[in-house]
């Protein structure tokens, strides 16, 4: 089984993915990365291997960026609520539970 965690790094990282192997660049925020070697994960592989997390960290990326719009005006931009409401819906869909709940459990 494998075990992916989520770490936040102030900055850009580059580097081979830890479960496939080709180059990835994680951009500043959450990060997914290989529980035991430290290794960063790109997204394709994160949403293959643990999809709660890999959309937890869209989900993140979407707040954050409504958060820097919200500072300069009085309200987002519709398709900034709707890319916030497409990420919180990926990461509602992809939970242990909704999955249990859709296959009758």
């Amino acid at each position: 089984m494998i075990h992916l965690v989520l770490r936040h790094h102030p900055d850009i990282l580059d580097g081979p993915c830890g479960l496939c192997g080709q180059p990835v660049t994680l951009s500043e925020g959450l990060q997914l990365f290989l529980a035991d070697k430290r290794r960063p994960v790109c997204s394709c592989c994160g949403r293959k291997a643990a999809p709660a997390l890999a959309a937890l960290v869209g989900l993140a990326c979407a707040a954050e960026r409504i958060a820097k719009i919200g500072q300069h005006t009085v309200s987002p931009p519709l398709s900034a609520l709707l890319e916030l409401a497409r990420a919180a819906e990926t990461y509602t869909g992809s939970s242990p539970a909704s999955v249990a709940h859709a296959a009758g459990r």
